[in-house]
């Protein structure tokens, strides 16, 4: 059974608010006599359903495309290799404390769950793909990680208790939902105060090339795939690039957000500001550091200039804001 067996008094019924408990002779969790969740692959299934049509396609859309796959990636030596080379993931695994409890939700293939399981942290990863999160305990089983714990959950009816996390991360999610805001409020209410929370989401200028492109390949086929710079780079396998592609241009659903509409919501939900990747980002300093949030004529220039970037260009679009629980 999964390494979660244990894990009783953290996880909470979001509508009845009743505590979900591990039953160790059925080998599940339950909530209410005779009530059981079920298992797959030894992952506990705690989805309960918002009755959205989206949130099914969308299980469905990463259940085909498990996104990022493990092509070259063999062990958690190699794994570490990889994330390392990231200079997002490095810093988190430099920044986030020993011990820490983390939530990532939208954990996908479990990639950076697993990547940030060293230096004894208790690391949480949830999806509503199960065909992603059987990749993700494959790999958490290879190779005996045993501080990383998944469930398939609805980050619009999250189970955990309230107030339970040092850490929350969603990187790439929320624009994928029906309802981002609404998504990030309830990450919010499932993080302790002075927690951090780091979302990344698609840049409404930022994804301006990529919706060009998503406009091309939609009247004139896949064969429109080579303006993406990605399929141009010999080290990247077709297998990766084949994902890459499926999530960018195929993908069911996606809004568009800017670094002023993120502050509103910090704002909304009581988060103190503290950093942007691009917008403040420095390499020499940690990307916990609090920044002054910028406003103003300044930052709409900026905003807009985001069109022009080559690294939001390959990179889809991609921007992330860091903020501390008041």
């Amino acid at each position: 059974m999964s390494n979660l067996n244990f894990k009783n008094r953290i996880f909470f019924h979001p509508k009845t608010k009743e505590p979900i408990l591990f039953d160790e002779n059925e080998k599940k969790f339950f909530y209410k006599k005779d009530l059981f969740f079920d298992n797959f692959e030894n992952i506990p299934d705690l989805f309960i359903d918002d009755k959205n049509k989206l949130t099914y396609i969308q299980s469905e859309f990463y259940n085909d495309v498990k996104f990022p796959n493990y092509d070259n990636i063999e062990d958690l030596g190699s794994l570490i290799d990889k994330a390392s080379k990231s200079v997002f993931a490095k810093k988190l695994d430099e920044e986030i404390p020993i011990g820490n409890k983390i939530l990532e939700a939208g954990c996908g293939t479990g990639q950076m769950s697993l990547f940030l399981s060293r230096f004894n942290r208790e690391i949480y990863g949830i999806d509503l793909s199960k065909g992603s999160l059987i990749e993700a305990e494959k790999f958490r089983k290879k190779n005996n990680i045993n501080n990383v714990y998944l469930q398939r959950m609805n980050i619009f009816n999250l189970c955990f208790k309230k107030n339970f996390f040092d850490i929350v991360i969603s990187n790439g999610v929320l624009h994928h939902t029906h309802n981002p805001f609404l998504a990030f409020s309830n990450l919010v209410s499932v993080l302790k105060k002075d927690g951090l929370i780091i979302i990344g989401l698609y840049h409404k200028y930022g994804r301006f090339v990529t919706k060009i492109r998503q406009k091309l390949i939609h009247f004139f086929g896949d064969i429109m795939m080579f303006t993406d710079p990605r399929f141009k780079k010999n080290y990247i396998s077709d297998k990766k690039k084949y994902a890459w592609f499926l999530d960018q241009y195929k993908n069911p659903s996606e809004t568009v957000h800017t670094y002023a509409e993120i502050l509103k919501w910090f704002e909304k939900e009581n988060i103190e500001f503290i950093s942007s990747i691009p917008f403040d980002f420095n390499l020499f300093e940690p990307i916990f550091k609090k920044k002054e949030a910028q406003s103003g004529l300044k930052l709409k220039i900026k905003e807009m200039s985001k069109i022009f970037s080559l690294s939001q260009i390959k990179e889809g679009g991609f921007f992330i804001m860091i903020g501390k629980k008041k």
